[in-house]
């Protein structure tokens, strides 16, 4: 029995039927993928992927086809999966097991030891610590909070060594020394004070153990003491580093070169987290030495809140600046800052416009952009101060700040105290908290739009970035669980959209060389230099139709083509880059992928997938440019579904 306008009677049941769609492509996914018809298997899977990108099973599927069919694309597919779920152990290992075969043997070590607290606290550890022996680990340990007492474990991946392992407990003022079973039985004690942040590390080589730092007491700010209010007083510019010395020096040069530039009196607290960086350390010190900054240094890894709360407690009169290692300021930037921060008695926080910036970042919201040079901010910049000044854009109300760079009123930091160490992990999302709690306690915080901060992202924590994303996210949902659905509202709104087109006209009429970069990498024809993978196994041969939308003039071809294809029983497929509407997938001849942005990180990109599914034809309207790599046919006025499918039977 066959649809007088498609495929056979059993193919609607299920997959025409949109509810079922998903489900009955992945259930054709693993079908394919057991008869190692992994094109037609990737497809399938890619489209799940494409429609649900958070969700772990399609990601895991194109993950095992991937390692299976193309084992060169197979770590990011991995990765990929991994992100969907950074805390489920299987995909932590599966992932870690495809870096392993790759080789990438620092990265297995440096991400796999960050999973081992809650590993080691559950008792699913073993097939980590296998990973972590075979990419060449001599030893590993984890602590943990198990209420007032410090918890964790130390294992020896060495057959020859001791029983015993020497490990330090240490915060700012006390060191004690211990010693403990290296057999993988748990540890436990009393931490000697709740109101210290403490550190385990071992002590031959001062390496932390995972979990350090633990802070059991959420810290509260000090009463200011200076005499001049904070209006008035220096303002601190706090800036952790930890590695990446060639950013830092930029960063640190690019404060010191503006301080002249800006009437406000500041100081640059640089605070060195025990870097294993030498040469860091050393071009510090030779700063602190010459005047030009306060240098402060843990003893021990403190990690990023802990490390900014350590400088918050410096001078406790003082408004802050929180500035990442990784960004570049220019100018009289803290005046502009300073000046939105007190625009309002009810302002607890600012932030500015960034490549890189979350729901300030430019010329997209959410979306991280090119790294400006020098030259290039210097230009952002002034225009980014010219139009606020002129009045042509202004602040914009945010639901919280981004913690690259964010001046904060230290009025607010006394109220409801420093960022909160006890209970978020190391880094990510603290600076939304502390805005919630700050919010909560009827303060607000501003896009400074006079000003914009170039921000490369992602220095010091690398891959495990995800992971602490993820666990200090469920703590603020936890006790904000409005706050995704106004993060949300904020994104769809956009109320940055005028000011953000007011800064990207003004910099086009500039001739912006960084904007023009930009606007080329969006660009979808920016994918057609890229080299196509060869193809993978499938059933039959597929025909791309490209960046189809159902709204097109010519939508009603394309669909009388499927069409044709179905009712003749011709081996092709139409492989939809874009939109399907519902009759065309009743044809039962079509693989739709849905059309996302290049360079989006949740999925394969349409070039690759176009080489990988093996097209041999791009069906294109007019207007649109063809890939050299394939061959292709304009979809205009001129063009018959049914003619050229007859060319193309007799040809093929």
């Amino acid at each position: 029995m066959r649809h007088f306008k498609g495929a056979s009677a059993p193919f609607f049941s299920r997959l025409c039927a949109p509810a079922e769609r998903d489900n009955q492509l992945l259930t054709m996914a693993v079908e394919a993928l057991a008869e190692q018809n992994y094109a037609d298997a990737l497809i399938a899977t890619e489209y799940v992927c494409r429609h649900f990108p958070g969700y772990a099973i399609p990601a895991l599927l194109r993950a095992q086809i991937l390692d299976a069919s193309c084992p060169e694309l197979a770590a990011k597919a991995w990765y990929q999966a991994w992100c969907c779920n950074p805390q489920d152990p299987t995909a932590q290992d599966a992932m870690l097991h495809c870096w392993l075969k790759s080789g990438a043997l620092a990265s297995v070590r440096e991400l796999g030891c960050s999973f081992l607290p809650e590993r080691c606290k559950v008792g699913n550890e073993g097939g980590l610590i296998t990973l972590l022996k075979q990419a060449g680990l001599t030893r590993a340990g984890a602590c943990w909070k198990d209420g007032d007492n410090i918890a964790g474990m130390v294992l020896s991946l060495d057959e020859h060594a001791g029983t015993k392992f020497d490990l330090i407990l240490a915060n700012e003022t006390t060191r004690t020394q211990l010693s403990v079973s290296q057999n993988g039985q748990h540890f436990n004690f009393t931490c000697p004070s709740p109101d210290g942040v403490w550190s385990i590390a071992f002590a031959d080589t001062t390496a932390i153990l995972q979990g350090s730092p633990l802070a059991f007491a959420t810290p509260d700010a000090s009463p200011a003491t200076d005499s001049k209010p904070a209006s008035e007083a220096c303002i601190d510019i706090i800036i952790p580093v930890y590695r990446g010395l060639a950013q830092v020096r930029a960063c640190i040069t690019s404060v010191l070169e503006s301080l002249t530039a800006n009437q406000s009196a500041a100081e640059l607290i640089v605070i060195d987290d025990a870097s294993p960086d030498a040469e860091l350390s050393v071009w510090l010190d030779t700063l602190a030495a010459k005047g030009r900054i306060t240098l402060m240094r843990n003893d021990f890894n403190l990690g990023f809140i802990e490390t900014v709360n350590r400088g918050l407690r410096l001078h406790t009169a003082r408004d802050v600046v929180l500035l990442n290692a990784d960004t570049l300021v220019q100018g009289d930037w803290i005046d502009r800052l300073k000046a939105s921060l007190y625009s309002d008695v009810d302002i607890a926080s600012v932030t500015p416009w960034s490549n890189n910036g979350e729901m300030t970042s430019f010329p997209k919201i959410a979306t991280a952009a090119l790294m400006p040079n020098a030259a290039q901010l210097r230009l952002i910049d002034a225009t980014a101060a010219a139009l606020h000044r002129n009045g042509e854009i202004a602040d914009v109300v945010l639901p919280c700040c981004c913690g690259f760079a964010m001046m904060m009123r230290r009025r607010v930091l006394e109220q409801i105290g420093l960022l909160d160490g006890a209970n978020l992990v190391r880094g990510y999302n603290e600076e939304v908290d502390w805005c919630l709690r700050a919010g909560a306690a009827s303060y607000r915080h501003l896009a400074a739009t006079g000003v914009f901060i170039a921000h490369s992202g992602e220095v010091s924590f690398g891959f495990e970035k995800i992971l602490r994303v993820r666990q200090n996210r469920e703590v603020v949902i936890a006790r904000y669980p409005t706050y995704p659905e106004e993060y949300g509202k904020f994104l769809e709104d956009d109320p940055l959209c005028a000011a953000r087109a007011a800064l990207g006209f003004a910099l086009a009429t500039t001739c912006s060389d960084w904007l023009d970069a930009e606007n080329c990498k969006r660009n979808p024809k920016a994918q057609f230099a890229r080299l196509m993978p060869a193809a993978l196994p499938s059933r039959g041969e597929r025909v791309a139709v490209w960046q189809h939308s159902v709204t097109s003039p010519h939508a009603k071809k394309i669909l009388a083509l499927a069409r044709a294809i179905a009712t003749r029983r011709v081996p092709l497929r139409l492989l939809i880059i874009g939109e399907a509407s519902e009759a065309l997938w009743q044809t039962g001849v079509v693989d739709v992928l849905p059309s996302k942005p290049d360079g989006d990180v949740q999925h394969l990109s349409d070039i690759t997938l176009l080489g990988l599914s093996g097209v041999t034809l791009l069906l294109h309207e007019a207007g649109e440019p063809p890939l050299a790599e394939i061959t292709s046919v304009r979809i205009d006025a001129r063009f018959d579904p049914k003619t050229w499918l007859m060319k193309w039977a007799n040809h093929s």
